[in-house]
């Protein structure tokens, strides 16, 4: 036979577990009359003395943002052409000081130049003046009856004033001596004349001007003058062949 009351109370003991598990449930039940606890009858009230909690808002029901002021052309454009004015003031103000400063060194180089010719020239302006007023001096003086020596003398004081006045300027003249090798870096040949010695090869035969050497530079400025022997190989002895012929300029 089955026992119906340890059954019942198996039951009873199942039943009242799974009430006391579910919440709100009290271990034991609420008597009829008695009050409600308050915190079970609402769960969202806010004690006394918390904050409340932020209430979120969403986009729809934020209020609009107030539109930004649109930016006046007029005023910018104003800006912009001030700025500009004044960077092109600025500008011609450099140039116009610039021009100033060329002006001055322009003017200066001006100067300088002319001191350094005048400091040149001074000593061959000199020497010019010089020469001028002896050639003056000689032409009142010069007696009615002249020889040909005296005028020769004469003619070569006054060559002699005149070199010393290019000696002044670094200029000295180079005299060749009739006999005397000719040099293709001092001499010009003007002319060639048949040689009747084989000595006589590549020999000045006739000077006819004086040349000049720079003594700055040790160059020659301007060539002497000459004319030259040439001795003929056609003619000369096979012995006695000199085949030495650099040198003889091809001036005639």
């Amino acid at each position: 036979m089955i026992n119906t009351d340890h059954s019942a109370t198996a039951v009873g003991s199942e039943v009242g577990e799974s009430m006391r598990d579910e919440p709100g449930h009290d271990d034991r039940p609420a008597e009829l009359g008695e009050p409600v606890d308050s915190a079970v009858a609402a769960p969202d009230a806010v004690e006394p003395g918390e904050p409340p909690e932020p209430v979120e808002v969403s986009a729809e029901t934020a209020p609009p943002d107030e539109p930004a002021a649109a930016p006046d052309p007029v005023a910018e454009l104003a800006e912009a052409v001030s700025a500009l004015t004044v960077q092109v003031r600025e500008h011609h103000d450099r140039a116009a000081a610039r021009e100033r400063v060329i002006d001055k060194l322009h003017a200066e180089l001006e100067r300088l130049r002319t001191g350094e010719q005048n400091l040149v020239l001074r000593p061959i302006t000199t020497d010019l003046q010089n020469l001028r007023k002896d050639l003056l001096h000689q032409a009142r003086t010069l007696p009615a009856e002249l020889d040909r020596d005296q005028v020769v003398d004469l003619l070569e004081s006054f060559a002699l004033s005149a070199e010393q006045a290019l000696e002044r300027c670094g200029s000295v003249p180079i005299r060749p001596a009739v006999g005397a090798e000719f040099s293709a870096r001092e001499h010009r040949a003007i002319r060639v004349l048949p040689a009747d010695d084989p000595d006589q090869h590549e020999r000045i035969a006739v000077v006819v001007s004086d040349g000049y050497l720079d003594t700055t530079t040790d160059r020659v400025t301007v060539p002497a003058r000459v004319h030259v022997y040439r001795w003929s190989a056609e003619t000369a002895p096979t012995t006695d062949q000199n085949p030495r012929t650099e040198g003889i300029s091809a001036d005639v």
